[in-house]
């Protein structure tokens, strides 16, 4: 399960990063309640998300073809030091007691682009620190750092903010980023050869990069399908507090503690990704789909505490355990020179999908109710992922030992590569 870890290079990345996500977390919880604190308004709290994420929406596409330009070492380094700068800028403005509702938005605003550069990065970076056997190993145990420190980082980020106030979450996250920073700068990865992404224009090299999914019927199928899954699957966090409310009647504990299972399940998800020997198959990339909607219908069906934990868990588990498999499944089959774009399109299809979703999980909670939201949502991520198996059929035979006798095939339909054979 934790093989990749065996890789001295990968392991001193995740340990570092896993420290870094904690104060991630702890920063982005303590941030809201600090947003909401200056101002009461639940919608500047809001703002202060749609802030942080709107660079990121726009600015994926570049960001990914930066990241297959430059030295992604150097890339990774940068980035996470102008994200420690930003950090203890807040912290100290907080200190100071001069933080301004105008601040938080300019800072959430500025992390933003950074995150389109960084998250193609390091997703692009992750195979040059494992062998080709180990990839999707890698790839599920960063995805179960990300979703363990969110166990984690929230409850602490609450202890650390009720018992000194929220600069110290902020200057506890800029700490965290030497984490990464110091061990990183120390690895020397092997040279890579010249990449073709160097020459041309920024815009030719987008261009580029989408006409290369746009020809991989597999990487294209599976983007299409990560779109939907993130449009429906994620209603939960829309609906969350009103679900704890109207339908459980409870208060902040309760959700609290729904959210946990959430983190719970989903580690546990990625976990078993990387329990695998070699990248999810696509009939596992389209099944786990499938039952992460599945998980949510019966969510939303739950009326106790206890039952609502476990139903948002499975949810969970199966929802991390698809972007996980999908991830891994993608980055198996993409040549290294375009993998930074390649990612910067998987970024784009998570993150682009956001606001309609959120959207349209908030209306037809306000018009049928939450519990109806919840399982119109999940009977669409099921119909997605259906729609995908017909449309698409290849895809569910994406990591077989025998070649597809179609065009494309030999890019990557049901190849041998995929399994690290």
């Amino acid at each position: 399960m934790f093989r990749a870890l065996r890789h001295r290079t990968f392991r001193v990345y995740w340990t570092g990063m896993l420290v870094s996500l904690v104060g991630t977390w702890m920063q982005s919880t303590a941030q809201s309640f600090l947003v909401y604190e200056l101002t009461g308004s639940a919608l500047r709290t809001g703002l202060v998300v749609f802030a942080f994420s709107l660079p990121s929406l726009l600015l994926a596409l570049p960001g990914g073809a930066v990241a297959d330009r430059y030295d992604r070492r150097r890339l990774l380094l940068l980035v996470q030091a102008a994200y420690m700068l930003s950090a203890a800028a807040l912290a100290a403005l907080t200190f100071a007691g001069a933080v301004r509702y105008e601040h938080v938005v300019a800072f959430a605003f500025w992390n933003g682009v950074l995150m389109a550069v960084d998250a193609p990065t390091r997703q692009a970076l992750v195979p040059s620190l494992v062998g080709r056997e180990d990839m999707a190993n890698a790839i599920a145990l960063n995805s179960a750092a990300f979703n363990g420190s969110r166990i984690f980082g929230p409850a602490l980020a609450g202890f650390v903010y009720q018992g000194f106030g929220p600069a110290w979450c902020f200057a506890a996250n800029a700490v965290s980023y030497l984490a990464v920073i110091v061990p990183m700068w120390r690895v020397r990865l092997p040279q890579e050869p010249a990449s073709a992404a160097s020459e041309g224009t920024m815009l030719q090299q987008i261009a580029d990069g989408v006409r290369y999914v746009r020809s991989h019927r597999p990487v294209r199928a599976m983007l299409l399908l990560l779109a939907a899954v993130g449009t429906f699957g994620f209603a939960w966090m829309v609906v969350m507090p009103a679900f704890t409310v109207r339908v459980l009647g409870g208060g902040p504990a309760e959700n609290g503690i729904l959210l946990t299972a959430v983190g719970v399940g989903a580690t546990l998800g990625a976990l078993a990704v990387a329990g695998r020997r070699a990248a999810p198959p696509g009939r596992f990339v389209l099944g786990s789909a499938a039952l992460s909607g599945l998980g949510l219908v019966a969510f939303s069906a739950t009326r106790t505490l206890p039952a609502a934990a476990g139903g948002i868990a499975v949810a969970g588990f199966f929802l991390i355990a698809y972007m996980s498999a999908t991830n891994a499944t993608i980055q198996s089959l993409v040549e290294d020179r375009y993998r930074g774009r390649v990612m910067s399109l998987y970024t784009l299809a998570l993150i682009g999908s956001g606001p309609a979703g959120s959207v349209f999980a908030g209306w037809l909670a306000d018009a049928l109710g939450v519990a109806a939201s919840l399982a119109v949502n999940g009977a669409l991520v099921v119909a997605s992922a259906a729609t995908a198996w017909i449309v698409a059929p290849g895809l569910a035979r994406v990591g077989e030992p025998t070649q597809a006798d179609e065009p494309g095939g030999a890019e990557g339909w049901s190849v041998r590569e995929v399994a690290g054979e």
